[in-house]
């Protein structure tokens, strides 16, 4: 059980750290509305990849439980929408003492908020494509079963 643990909090923090060093000096674009063919196919890949690693996870004599599959997975979706989605981050307003460097802290939170969550729904997006490519996968050629 401390390994799970451990293991979704390093994810956590992993993704906490991909979203904070993407570059800044990208262009703020509208919210994706689909996934074009160039990233279907770095999907695909990514998927591929992902299958293999759980292929060899198997091998070694760990099967992990659907669930953390589909964390792994939710994480690997959230580091591709980061990539695909050029990100803006608000500036952190200037500030004179506690009490305005709270608020400025509080209105930059609410910014990168704003801007996170057009990621996030994307990220769930790929989310759906890499899920049902991977457990289809798993299913069948790691387990066995049809």
């Amino acid at each position: 059980m401390k390994l799970r643990s451990r293991l979704v909090l390093l994810l956590g923090i992993l993704s906490v750290l991909l979203l904070l060093v993407t570059p800044v000096f990208a262009k703020q674009t509208d919210p994706p509305t689909g996934i074009s063919d160039g990233q279907l196919v770095i999907i695909g890949l990514v998927a591929s990849a992902a299958l293999w690693v759980l292929r060899m996870i198997v091998k070694a004599g760990y099967s992990p439980s659907k669930e953390i599959v589909a964390i792994a997975l939710y994480v690997l979706a959230f580091f591709l929408a980061v990539w695909f989605t050029p990100i803006n981050y608000p500036p952190f307003d200037p500030f004179n003492d506690a009490a305005t460097f709270i608020a400025s802290l509080l209105s930059w939170i609410g910014g990168v908020l704003a801007v996170a969550s057009p990621v996030a729904g994307f990220a769930y997006l790929i989310y759906n494509v890499l899920l049902q490519r991977v457990l289809e996968a798993f299913k069948s050629k790691v387990i066995g079963t049809n």
